[in-house]
């Protein structure tokens, strides 16, 4: 088991990604740390973090993927230290998936 860790980066498209790419949780992971349920992280990106909603993708087994991007480095670098902090403070764990 190991804290939450998300991090950013650039895509080859030149948007900006945040996802824990450590142990592969998927965006439940971010909302849970940041209180939200799934709407409620969707206005958070948007409104808070200036994010684009790509895609929804929802699963028959109830999962789901949230596909979301930045234009600007700000809003991701500000997501990525907002989970990362609340992260810690609450030691949110997620289990190491290799």
């Amino acid at each position: 088991m190991t804290v939450l860790k998300v991090d950013e980066w650039q895509s080859a498209s030149k948007r900006w990604r945040v996802a824990d790419i450590h142990t592969w949780t998927n965006w439940r992971a971010m909302a849970d740390v940041l209180d939200v349920d799934f709407e409620g992280f969707k206005e958070l990106l948007i409104t808070k973090y200036g994010a684009t909603i790509e895609d929804f993708i929802e699963y028959e087994d109830k999962d789901s993927l949230l596909i979301f991007s930045f234009i600007e480095y700000k809003g991701a670098h500000q997501l990525k230290l907002d989970v990362n902090r609340i992260a810690r403070k609450k030691n949110y764990l997620v289990e190491r998936r290799f």
